[in-house]
């Protein structure tokens, strides 16, 4: 098993894309030092986002995080009663 983690992790260096088939065991990150997909996570802890269930989500890190500002931004005015 190990000698098919090295040559995934190898592979994938070659790649920008991640590939969604790999296995995964914990999840998907978003590195912020590569800027890339990665399973396994190639950077510390403090480089990452994630884990996130699927490569797609992991990429598309920032948009679920806009939507959840928003969201807490609109609990917040509706909480403050401000109807906008």
């Amino acid at each position: 098993m190990l000698s098919w983690l090295r040559r995934s992790a190898s592979a994938r260096r070659d790649h920008d894309q991640a590939d969604s088939s790999s296995w995964n065991p914990s999840g998907w990150w978003w590195c912020l030092e590569h800027g890339r997909v990665e399973n396994p996570p190639d950077a510390p802890g403090h480089r990452r986002l994630g884990p996130y269930p699927s490569a797609a989500e992991a990429e598309n890190w920032r948009d679920g995080l806009d939507r959840r500002n928003e969201r807490w931004d609109e609990e917040d005015r509706r909480w403050a009663g401000e109807d906008r």
